[in-house]
């Protein structure tokens, strides 16, 4: 996968910029902290003429008809688990989410889910966009959601997850459900992938999502684990976070080695 896709991206932007056979610049992939690839699939789709993959148009296209909107996009996420036999999300739920980015007062956008105080207080907090991206991500805050759904009315200390692990585990393989069939049901994709080149084309997407991921979250561990053991000094915790991404994920800094006077980690929300 990163050699397919350095090539493409060496031919798009020239040799000169991304070599042929070294690290990939981490600025080219699409992504903050280039952890997941899939906004550079349009430039390495690996057959052009097959149906569109192209969600967030068929998102925006509702959007337009005054068919969807935010809080519609979460009713979706709903309805995968109800449609699984899970309940509805309580009235609460409702009235206590932030579905859109306040107007009037600074917020962290990055997506979570709540249960505020133990008892099914079940929110989400988000900033969502009508795109892919914020639709799958729905349907992962939502399987957190589920998931205290099952446990509230246990006492406080067993209402966690057997390791910060599962609930994100859980979230992650739900959303595995997003099939192109699912999709299409929808509305959101006009036409199922016909033949073996339609299959390669949602298995390239899937891969820049999910198998690009894999070596990211195998070094933020790694990382966080060298520096909470003393491993690795303070004054060398930058140096080691792009010795870990070079290893890993095969990507480097976009414009030369980054120094100590910067801390590239903690752009990440989980550090």
């Amino acid at each position: 996968l990163h050699c397919y896709v350095r090539g493409k991206l060496s031919k798009k932007y020239g040799a000169d910029k991304v070599s042929a056979s070294g690290p990939i610049p981490a600025h080219l992939l699409g992504n903050m902290w280039a952890q997941e690839w899939s906004n550079v699939y349009p430039m390495v789709e690996p057959y052009q003429g097959q149906p569109s993959l192209d969600v967030t148009a068929g998102l925006q296209k509702l959007k337009k008809a005054k068919k969807l909107d935010e809080q519609g996009l979460v009713r979706i996420g709903e309805k995968f688990f109800t449609s699984i036999g899970f309940d509805a999300l309580p009235a609460t739920f409702w009235e206590r989410s932030q579905f859109t980015k306040p107007r009037d007062r600074d917020v962290v956008c990055h997506a979570s889910a709540w249960d505020v105080t133990f008892s099914n207080d079940l929110r989400i907090k988000m900033c969502i966009k009508l795109d892919e991206e914020d639709l799958i991500t729905v349907h992962h805050e939502l399987g957190h959601n589920y998931y205290y759904m099952q446990y509230w009315q246990k006492p406080v200390l067993f209402q966690q997850g057997a390791n910060d692990g599962f609930h994100e585990a859980i979230g992650d393989a739900l959303t595995l459900s997003i099939t192109p069939k699912y999709l299409k049901d929808l509305g959101l994709i006009e036409t199922l992938p016909k033949d073996d080149k339609g299959v390669i084309n949602v298995q390239m997407k899937d891969a820049l999502e999910k198998i690009a991921f894999l070596p990211f979250g195998r070094m933020i561990d790694q990382w966080r684990w060298d520096v909470f053991s003393g491993k690795v000094p303070p004054s060398k915790y930058n140096e080691h976070w792009w010795a870990l991404r070079l290893k890993y994920q095969g990507i480097a800094p976009a414009n030369g080695p980054r120094g100590e006077e910067y801390f590239d980690p903690g752009a990440k929300y989980h550090i």
